[in-house]
């Protein structure tokens, strides 16, 4: 998805929220707490936009919101000035903040949700062009160099647009929902007052009519491709060591796997089974196969921080380690040796197909997957032809493509244990709990080796009749 329909989907949200404000009243107080928290933080994203867009900070951001007042009022500086400063103030807040929960009610869910697109948005643009760096693809040079800023700019504007509208209904809201809830965030409802009958209402009205009828050349910005960040995996040992890292990552991370995450993994995978040795264990390349393409018509939200982008890289890089391509001139490999490391690497690949399941149904749940839904005719203006235009939408946990996914790794986590020794089942869940508590810096093939070892000279104990009659 694009940094246009991240917007249109922060839009759509802010919307519904307002129109929810009359009917949908909080019940509890942290409820409360939570949506205020949400609306706090819907401003500070439009603050960091506005840094995006504009290539900086317009201006200082400690100032107090009395000093704001003055300057718009007073009208000093430019609009791009007044509007950071006003969205500033408005993300301040004197109170502590409330507990890290989630909002029950919908007013709260919809502010959630433009936070969160809005974010996405964010991590985009930053992506081309990140703050205090050097552009790092043709799109952030031109976004640097001013192209798009007004029409940019305007897009923010009807954005706070919406919020300023919702903050004209805040106070009465937060009577309304719970007998405390007014007097304990009194200072909100204050800050609501100022947002909404303050001058920053004809600072973004003015930036809207600068704008005219400029293009919106952000609208159709994608995201940018991940690049490599480190050199080439170079032996087995890296590679095993790599992915080895990425599954307990994914594993003590499910809320940070995105659809990236699981393309990568499950190529990664593929390559693996298919030219792993017939008899190893978790070399099923038909179930992974199905996995990888199911995880390819997925779509979702890009990778959100450095762990998360450095993940989705060192997958690319087992998979290009375990699909070289020709061999150079020169350039003399042991087959023998490399296909032993190719072993040790599908023997990995059972336990990953758990991680990748636990997180297709985490992400799932929080709403990270889209899905191409109908098409639908749209007129082109002045115009009496139609396009076909495709319409997105959130991914429930039990829509076919998610479905697809999961099916297809449960299928693959039922080829591995099928094609396990069998003095290996009772073992498998202890095995699985060492593997994920070993510290990064071990060497992954020693220690597996020698837990495999113990496991199997273990003699695990016959059933006594008791057990059977029980069963």
């Amino acid at each position: 998805m694009t940094y246009g329909n991240w917007l249109s989907r922060a839009h759509d949200e802010l919307t519904r929220a307002q129109a929810r404000l009359p009917s949908d009243s909080a019940v509890t107080l942290d409820d409360v707490g939570a949506t205020v928290v949400a609306r706090q933080r819907v401003y500070a994203r439009l603050v960091k936009l506005v840094e995006l867009v504009v290539g900086g900070q317009p201006a200082r951001a400690d100032i107090d919101r009395g000093t704001v007042d003055v300057a718009l009022r007073m009208q000093a500086g430019d609009h791009t000035t007044r509007l950071y400063l006003g969205l500033t103030a408005a993300a301040r807040s004197d109170r502590q903040a409330a507990p890290a929960t989630a909002p029950i009610c919908r007013v709260g869910r919809h502010l959630e949700s433009a936070a969160e697109a809005i974010a996405v948005a964010g991590e985009i643009l930053a992506g081309h062009a990140p703050p205090a760096r050097e552009p790092l693809t043709p799109e952030g040079v031109a976004i640097r160099a001013g192209a798009g800023r007004k029409a940019g700019l305007a897009d923010l504007a009807v954005l706070t647009t919406d919020m300023l509208a919702i903050d004209a209904g805040l106070p009465e809201w937060l009577s309304g929902s719970h007998r405390l809830a007014y007097g304990a965030f009194e200072t909100v409802a204050d800050e609501a007052r100022w947002t909404s009958n303050g001058h920053l209402t004809e600072v973004v009205h003015q930036l809207i009519a600068d704008a005219g009828d400029a293009p919106s050349l952000l609208h159709l910005l994608e995201p940018p491709p991940v690049l490599a960040g480190r050199r080439a995996i170079s032996d087995g040992a890296s590679a095993l060591h790599s992915l080895v890292a990425t599954r307990d990552w994914m594993h003590r991370n499910p809320g940070e796997v995105r659809v990236m995450h699981l393309a990568k993994a499950t190529q990664a995978a593929l390559a693996v089974s298919a030219l792993a040795s017939p008899g190893a264990v978790g070399a099923d390349w038909r179930s992974w196969s199905a996995a990888a393409h199911a995880a390819g018509q997925l779509h979702g939200t890009p990778p959100h921080g450095p762990a998360a982008a450095q993940t989705a890289r060192e997958l690319d890089l087992v998979t290009r380690w375990v699909r070289p391509g020709p061999p150079r001139p020169g350039h003399v490999t042991s087959r023998g040796s490399r296909l032993e490391a190719i072993n040790k690497l599908a023997a990995v690949l059972p336990s990953l197909s758990e991680v990748l399941r636990v997180a297709t149904q985490t992400a799932a749940r929080n709403r990270h997957f889209f899905v191409l839904g109908r098409r639908q005719l749209e007129r082109v203006p002045r115009s009496l032809v139609y396009h076909a235009v495709a319409r997105w939408c959130v991914a429930q946990p039990d829509d076919e493509q998610v479905y697809r996914l999961r099916s297809t790794l449960a299928a693959v986590g039922a080829s591995a244990l099928a094609s396990t020794p069998s003095h290996l089942p009772r073992a498998a869940p202890r095995l699985a709990k060492l593997a994920f508590a070993a510290p990064v810096d071990a060497e992954p093939s020693q220690q597996a080796k020698g837990t495999i070892d113990r496991a199997a000279r273990e003699v695990l104990p016959r059933p006594s009749r008791h057990d059977h009659s029980r069963r």
